[in-house]
């Protein structure tokens, strides 16, 4: 079962509390039930205007990396309870020169879903042969731009020539008969890039891409934070349309947040998501006062207040005010 999978199914239960009592059981009778992202290292070889990392401040702040002995017992613990692995979440996963031995600790602890989140400006042919050889699931690339110069000047550092090598070394893993890993694409739309995406194909289109998500742009304490308007949804969505159907002849799934660009609503299951994603950075171990060399399951449990926080959730009426209440609009 795949994170698209359970996203339908997400979808389709349209009772909260009944998805945090399954999430309850699940737990109880230990089942996978956790989405584990884990950022092996707190840095960025770019310096996107809509992330903070453009921001020298918030460098400076969150900076560490995880020892490569840590992945081991980081596995040992998460992994057996983890539906899908996702490596990189808020930073770039390449940056550590480790990253690919969380491939093959998935492997060893059969998670079924594995997926990388990243730039790809580091990535080699031979970091793919691994994946590929590891059986990942999904390469998710970041792209602000599909002209060069809209590109290179939201993804400040990175280059457009680049990007297109690297589409080009899937496409030959693909071509080669691989199924896996399967491309995604995410692109930040905003008010300077938006009507070019309707050339996505045009450009992309030669590319075996599988999905394509469009999320409006956040401000996030970066260099760039202008945040659609109300003003802005009716050309937002009419592009959202065009694009919807361009997937559609192409074959590909198309993931777009069409119910609130503006951010203005919190997402209605933040509390369920924030109980199933579970985040892991070099920082986790002393926010939590652990050890991961000597802990298990149950004392991260402990030390994440899981229990309890689902049990406020479930007797909220609210979905909480935590750090996915503008997440997931999808």
């Amino acid at each position: 079962m795949t994170f698209y999978t359970l996203l339908r199914l997400h979808k389709r239960i349209k009772s909260r509390k009944l998805k945090l009592l399954g999430l309850l059981v699940a737990s109880k009778l230990g089942f996978r039930h956790l989405s584990v992202r884990i950022d092996p290292s707190l840095s960025c070889n770019l310096a996107c205007r809509m992330c903070n990392y453009s921001s020298a401040e918030y460098r400076k702040k969150n900076r560490g990396a995880l020892n490569t002995e840590e992945f081991e017992d980081i596995a040992r613990v998460l992994f057996p309870r983890a539906f899908q692995l996702v490596v990189g979440c808020a930073a770039e996963p390449t940056k550590h020169p480790g990253y690919r031995e969380l491939f093959r600790l998935a492997r060893r602890y059969k998670v079924p879903d594995v997926s990388m989140v990243t730039n790809g400006q580091l990535l080699t042919r031979e970091d793919i042969d691994v994946m590929c050889g590891y059986g990942v699931n999904e390469i998710i690339l970041s792209c602000h731009g599909v002209k060069k110069a809209t590109y290179e000047k939201f993804m400040t550092g990175a280059g457009y020539e680049k990007f297109h090598e690297v589409l080009g070394l899937i496409k030959e893993t693909r071509d080669a008969g691989n199924k896996l890993p399967r491309l995604r694409i995410n692109y930040t739309a905003n008010r300077d890039n938006l009507d070019e995406l309707k050339a996505f194909f045009e450009v992309f289109g030669r590319y075996p891409v599988d999905v394509l998500q469009v999320r409006p742009v956040m401000d996030l304490g970066g260099r760039y934070g202008q945040q659609f308007t109300e003003a802005d949804l009716p050309k937002y969505n009419e592009v959202l349309s065009y694009l919807e159907e361009a997937c559609r002849r192409h074959g590909v799934v198309f993931l777009a947040n069409r119910d609130d660009a503006a951010y203005r609503e919190a997402t209605r299951d933040a509390d369920l998501a924030e109980l199933v994603y579970t985040y892991i950075s070099p920082k986790t171990a002393g926010q939590l006062g652990i050890s991961w060399s000597n802990i298990n399951f149950r004392k991260f449990r402990r030390a994440d207040r899981w229990n309890s926080r689902l049990i406020k959730s479930f007797f909220s009426k609210s979905s909480g005010e935590g750090w996915m209440t503008r997440s997931l609009k999808y």
